[in-house]
C-alpha cells in the first residue's frame, strides 16, 4: 500500500469534468430517458449530470466492489436494484465516479439490460488505465487513488488504520481547508 498515490479533486474541478461529460453526451445527440447512479460514488455525479442534461428522472442502484482504499471484493455485488418497469425500454445513462476495473459498471449495465433497458450508456468522471469496461463518456484518466470530496472523512478514517496515513497526510498538508476538516474530525474523537 505504500506505493499508493492520491489525488483529491475539488468540487469545482469535478463540476468542470462533468460539464465535459455532458457536452460529450449532447454532441452525440443521444436520447436519455433515465439516469441511474451507482451508489454511493455515482450519486453526486448523477445529480449534477441530471441538472446539466435537464433529465429529471434519476434512479439509484447500490453496488460495490471495494471494502476500503485499494481493497477489492472478489466480485461486484448489487445490493439494491430498480423495478423492471422503471427501466423497461428506456435509454439509460449509468453513472459512477470512477471506472477502476470496470467490473461494477459492467455488472450493473448487464443487470439493467436483463431488466429490459433498451440501451445503457456509461459515464464516469475518471477511468483507470487498466479498466476493461467500455466507457461511453469520461473526462479524466489516472492511476492514482481518487479521494472525492464526498468521501474525504471516510477515506481518511480508513487510511488512519493502515500504513498509508502519513503519505495521505503529506498529500493534503498544502490544502488548508482539508487540514481544518481533518483536524476537526480528529478532535471530535471519531
Amino acid at each position: 500500500m505504500s506505493d499508493l498515490t492520491f489525488i483529491l479533486p475539488t468540487l469545482n474541478q469535478i463540476y468542470s469534468f462533468l460539464i465535459d461529460i455532458a457536452t460529450q453526451i449532447k454532441n452525440r445527440k443521444l436520447k436519455i430517458d433515465t439516469i441511474v447512479g451507482i451508489s454511493r460514488g455515482g450519486l453526486i455525479p448523477a445529480r449534477f449530470l441530471s441538472d446539466l442534461l435537464l433529465i429529471p428522472d434519476i434512479k439509484i442502484v447500490a453496488a460495490g466492489f471495494y471494502s476500503g482504499p485499494n481493497v477489492r471484493l472478489e466480485k461486484p455485488i448489487i445490493y439494491t436494484s430498480i423495478p423492471d418497469e422503471e427501466v423497461m425500454n428506456k435509454n439509460i445513462l449509468l453513472v459512477d465516479d470512477v471506472a477502476d476495473t470496470g467490473e461494477t459498471l459492467e455488472a450493473v449495465r448487464l443487470h439493467l439490460l436483463e431488466k429490459g433497458a433498451k440501451n445503457v450508456y456509461t459515464a464516469v468522471i475518471y477511468v483507470k488505465p487498466w479498466n476493461k469496461a467500455k466507457i461511453d463518456f469520461y473526462s479524466q484518466t489516472t492511476d492514482a487513488w481518487i479521494i472525492f470530496p464526498w468521501e474525504f472523512i471516510e477515506t481518511a478514517q480508513q487510511l488512519f488504520k493502515i500504513d498509508s496515513w502519513d503519505k495521505f497526510r503529506r498529500e493534503i498538508e498544502s490544502n488548508e481547508e482539508l487540514i481544518k476538516i481533518l483536524n476537526k474530525f480528529l478532535e471530535s474523537g471519531k
